[in-house]
């Protein structure tokens, strides 16, 4: 667990503080990554008729009942700098045996709860609070926001009387930015105070408007164009309730794989900033997201429009295996790793498989097996790892897989089962009688178990996180297993071991092509790409199940219930300002994260599609599609809202190629990537308070 030695003995310092320590002893207690405290807390006054008491009435005494606990200050809000740490003394008051109210600061304890990665008092339960500060690198990120202050202090028959209070933690941070161009003039923020002029404004295009972000994205890029070309240093500054983190920055025009729009300018937070930005937003609401331009001598001050984006409350966990269409190739990445760059999975001609196309994989829940299909339509040599925890000698090591491109057990696509046992599949490239078929192949050696007959051409399965449903796409008029026409959604539900019937979750329609269906985590909800074009037309390219030509192609949701209504996402789709007018970005093949997370009292799931809409203002292929990521709030979306948010573009793939299809699993197996991020530590137990004397 990447946590420090400070951050851990903190913890267990508070578990295991002892009452004399709580009562007024030695407390040189490291706060992790703070100060220690100045001194311990004060002796313990005596109560009614003297005595001591370990929990129970006083031998002798009167007892002691508190009521009316409080704190002060209430709600108060303290602004740290980053890299610097503040502190805050709090009082308690209350009422011993209904008499007046009196300090009771020295037989309480204090603790944080809940937010205490901000901050946290001393292990003794001492009433300062200190904002924290990393120990070494690995420690959590600095970070403001809202926390919960509670004091606690005890009766004589043992029960505990608790008060709490709001403290809000606000972060400052001014950072510089890229110096290309020229070295960033000393102290840059004291150049923009200077007067509004609106020929100055420079034009904000990304990050989108409204979008969600994760928390552990580690990697955000702002865009936009200058506005005025005698603009030549920028603010980039994000600001919310709970503190501003500015960039000071030159017009950088380079990035890390690919390139820029002639005259646009972007800039990659570093970690360390993006760390404060989103630790201290995660699940706060709106951050207004502002540009402001000016020259050296702070002439005249252009403002852009603001945007407003958010963090998600929990990070997004999961590796994903993409297809790169550019080399016919499966590509992965862990989405919480350190480095965050892709890694070439399988290649044609790699571990003994032929010199072809391998691709229209799926990955086992658990990250350990994939299949995946060789030479596309019309072939779909099998191709079966089992075990991927295996290591190969080296990609011409011909014992790495378990199948290398079996002609007996084609695929076309293909779904694994929640536990890896078994998976799903179909082959539609074949004689009418044999396409009407899903085939339960063993997860293990990739062969043809059982199959079921179906009155139709099933297409795209794709079995549920609980094991109880395989959706599927019934094809309307064939043509290859890539390229289904006039589809529908259907559904099978398994009574025990046994698969029922298929029900329509969504009919067939003229003008319509609805096809490949997928599951949200908790597998209330499915997802699946709808392309319309003109009556009569169903039958063309331009409406089949391939991505060429289906510039409409847009994300759907709909309850696995017979007769349900689909919801379009419509926010998911919003165009962003680097695709101008346009307005139909081609948006297939949804792939849902593996888990679920939560938002407030509610749920947050996550997709990805290939997109063809522009990623910014990068400079991109009229038909590359590139991975692109929503948050969808799956609560509003089964009610019939339209539950998503605009979305973001994976910086974790490779930008110069055509991405497709980003299968989720819960993590990478064997990879050659770092490992992500551990989760911190809990939060550590409150100490006692003092005992009533």
């Amino acid at each position: 667990m990447r946590t420090s030695f400070a951050l851990v003995t903190g913890i267990a310092l508070a578990a295991l503080a002892p009452l004399a320590t709580a009562c007024g002893g030695d407390d040189e207690s490291k706060f992790p990554g703070g100060e220690s405290s100045s001194s311990g807390a004060a002796p313990v006054p005596t109560i009614g008729g003297g005595g001591s008491s370990s929990g129970g009435a006083s031998s002798g005494g009167t007892a002691v009942a508190v009521t009316a606990l409080r704190i002060e200050p209430a709600d108060a809000t303290l602004t740290v700098n980053a890299g610097a740490s503040v502190t805050q003394a709090f009082k308690v008051f209350g009422k011993i045996n209904g008499g007046a109210e009196q300090d009771l600061t020295d037989r309480a304890v204090f603790y944080v709860p809940d937010n205490y990665l901000v901050g946290a008092f001393p292990a003794s339960g001492a009433a300062t609070f200190t904002t924290r500060l990393p120990a070494v690198a690995t420690d959590p990120a600095q970070r403001g926001g809202v926390l919960t202050v509670r004091a606690r202090a005890a009766n004589s028959d043992g029960t505990i009387v608790e008060a709490d209070t709001r403290l809000t933690v606000k972060l400052e941070a001014s950072l510089p930015g890229s110096a290309q161009g020229g070295a960033l003039p000393a102290n840059p923020g004291t150049l923009f105070a200077g007067t509004v002029d609106a020929a100055r404004k420079p034009v904000l295009a990304y990050p989108n408007d409204g979008t969600m972000l994760p928390p552990n994205l580690r990697r955000l890029e702002v865009h936009w164009r200058p506005g005025s070309a005698s603009n030549k240093l920028y603010e980039i500054a994000f600001t919310s309730g709970l503190g501003t983190i500015r960039y000071f920055t030159r017009c950088n025009t380079t990035v890390t794989s690919g390139a820029v729009t002639a005259g646009a300018c972007v800039y990659e937070l570093d970690e360390t900033g993006y760390a404060y930005l989103a630790e201290t937003n995660r699940g706060a609401g709106d951050v207004t997201l502002r540009i402001r331009a000016t020259d050296d001598t702070g002439t005249g001050v252009g403002v852009s429009d603001s945007f407003k984006i958010q963090f998600a409350e929990e990070a997004v966990n999961g590796g994903v295996y993409y297809w790169d269409a550019t080399n016919t190739r499966i590509m992965r990445f862990d989405f919480g790793a350190a480095g965050g760059e892709p890694e070439v999975f399988i290649k044609a001609g790699d571990y003994g498989t032929p010199n072809t196309c391998i691709g229209c994989h799926t990955v086992s829940r658990d990250g350990k097996k994939i299949v995946a299909s060789l030479g596309g339509q019309n072939d779909g040599r099998q191709v079966l790892q089992s075990d991927l925890s295996k290591i190969p000698a080296s990609r011409s090591d011909t014992t790495y897989l378990t199948k290398t491109g079996d002609t007996v057990n084609r695929i076309q696509f293909a779904s694994f089962d929640p536990t890896g046992a078994q998976f799903v599949s179909v082959y539609g490239d074949t004689d009418a009688v044999a396409r009407n078929k899903l085939w339960f192949n063993d997860g293990n050696t990739g062969d043809r178990v059982t199959s079921k007959d179906l009155t139709f051409e099933p297409d795209h399965p794709d079995w549920s996180a609980d094991g109880k449903m395989i959706a599927v796409t019934r094809v309307g008029i064939h043509g290859s297993s890539q390229r289904p026409r006039k589809s529908g959604i259907e559904l099978l539900t398994f009574a025990g071991t046994t698969l029922g019937d298929p029900v329509t979750i969504v009919p067939i329609a003229d003008g319509k092509n609805r096809f490949n269906p997928n599951f949200v985590p908790d597998s209330s909800l499915l997802l699946f790409t709808e392309v319309t074009c003109a009556v009569g037309q169903e039958n063309t390219d331009a409406c089949d199940g391939d991505v060429a030509g289906n510039s409409n192609a847009r994300t759907w949701a709909v309850k696995p219930t017979a007769g349900a209504t689909p919801v379009d996402l419509a926010n998911a789709r919003k165009p962003g300002v680097g695709d101008g007018a346009a307005t139909e970005l081609l948006d297939t093949f949804p792939r849902s994260t593996p888990f679920k997370t939560k938002q407030g009292s509610g749920k947050l799931f996550w997709f990805t599609v290939a997109s063809q809409r522009k990623a910014g203002l990068r400079t991109k292929g009229n038909t590359q599609q590139l991975l692109w990521m929503f948050a969808m709030d799956p609560t509003k979306t089964a009610a019939g809202v339209d539950g998503s948010y605009p979305g973001f573009y994976m910086p974790m793939q490779d930008m110069t190629t055509s991405n497709h299809i980003a299968q989720w699993t819960e993590r990478i197996v064997a990879s050659n990537q770092p490992a992500p991020v551990p989760p911190p530590p809990p939060p550590p137990p409150p100490p006692p308070p003092p005992p009533p004397r």
